[in-house]
């Protein structure tokens, strides 16, 4: 019986090792990465994803590829307004050189001191719309009325100024600001369609000793800003009277 006892405890402890080797997992040929650790980034990949970050997506169209602005090859461009206009310098000068590159003809015409109301009161709109047939149209007016308190009453002058221009792709660049706006911004803008207003009251431009009116690398910036949204709107599509 002795003996008998001393086999079965030798067969029972074989048996709990047996069961305690199976239960206990096989060990692992490399020790795993927690999971939430990302693999090391080389430095020039960091500065190559920190200047990605700070460049903006550009805009595309639902094709995927930007859209070019209709050709103005053959175009007659006619802008028209205050001293702001620049004469043979400033604004006219910097952008006729554009126009003339794209093929198109720029025709200036410009008042000293021309305001609102006798830009409105005048047949010379209707007189150079005549002669030389726009293709485009663009109006620098505002400057002169830019610090009067309430610039509201001359909604009615916008308006009665674009009716006669907006049966032709039309723009209307708005008086670039050198004191505080009372208002004229506003109002040009919810006037002006459907011509389109450009918004240049926040560029920095180089000023003559007036303070007032842009020197030719002034008028320069300015032209390049309008430059801009002008072929940007065209690219979109945004030429059309109507809209």
């Amino acid at each position: 019986m002795g003996v008998t006892r001393s086999r079965v405890g030798r067969f029972g402890l074989v048996m709990v090792m047996t069961v305690s080797c199976a239960n206990r997992p096989a060990p692992s040929a490399e020790p795993s990465a927690p999971h939430d650790l990302a693999p090391p980034v080389a430095k020039e990949d960091e500065a190559r994803v920190r200047v990605a970050a700070a460049v903006p997506e550009a805009p595309s169209t639902d094709a995927g590829v930007r859209s070019e602005p209709p050709s103005l090859a053959g175009k007659t461009v006619l802008h028209v307004g205050d001293s702001m206009v620049g004469g043979a310098g400033g604004l006219t000068k910097a952008l006729e050189a554009r126009f003339s590159a794209e093929g198109a003809k720029l025709v200036r015409d410009f008042k000293v001191s021309e305001s609102l109301v006798s830009f409105d009161k005048s047949p010379r709109l209707r007189e150079l719309l005549a002669q030389h047939k726009p293709d485009v149209v663009i109006i620098t007016l505002g400057t002169n009325d830019a610090l009067v308190p309430h610039p509201e009453v001359y909604a009615a002058n916008v308006r009665s100024i674009v009716k006669r221009a907006s049966a032709r792709e039309c723009y209307w660049m708005g008086p670039p600001l050198w004191k505080a706006d009372t208002g004229i911004l506003a109002m040009l803008r919810d006037n002006v369609a459907p011509c389109r207003f450009f918004d240049g009251s926040k560029l920095e431009l180089q000023r003559r000793s007036d303070g007032i009116h842009p020197t030719d690398k002034g008028g320069a910036d300015w032209a390049a800003a309008f430059w801009t949204y002008f072929t940007s709107a065209r690219a979109e599509g945004l030429t059309d009277p109507k809209r």
